[in-house]
């Protein structure tokens, strides 16, 4: 979804590609913008990437195996994360909303099984550049 492509190999790429490589029986991992160290740091983003492969014809349920199930299972973790059953680790995030619309926020967040209510580092960057009254 870059606006200017970063390599010669983007050239010409098509928007709908994860879509045709799913109908295709490919697996596919959905892992965030390519690109420098600043847009691999910001993970947040992935939700944006998923919504457009789905806006570009993934089906909903194959763009949320996408960033959950497969990702997973590429690095031998599907016995402990990547879906929710029984043994596994609690690792969910509760939305407002459909996950991959860009206004849902993030209401809850459990990590092995136990809600955590820390800031973000978004949060922490609002706080910090806030304007205060005088």
């Amino acid at each position: 979804m870059s606006n200017i492509p970063s390599s010669f190999a983007t050239l010409n790429q098509r928007q709908e590609n994860a879509a045709l490589l799913t109908r295709a029986g490919i697996r596919l991992a959905i892992v965030g913008t390519a690109g420098t160290d600043v847009t691999r740091f910001n993970a947040r983003n992935l939700k944006y990437e998923a919504g457009n492969a789905v806006a570009y014809g993934m089906s909903h349920d194959e763009a949320l195996k996408a960033v959950t199930l497969t990702p997973a299972e590429l690095f031998g973790l599907s016995d402990r994360i990547g879906s929710l059953q029984p043994g596994r680790d609690a690792n969910v995030v509760v939305w407002s909303g459909d996950p991959f619309e860009f206004s849902t926020r993030v209401e809850h967040v459990f990590i092995r099984g136990r809600e955590v209510k820390e800031p973000s580092r978004q949060d922490l960057l609002i706080e910090r550049y806030k304007p205060h009254p005088k």
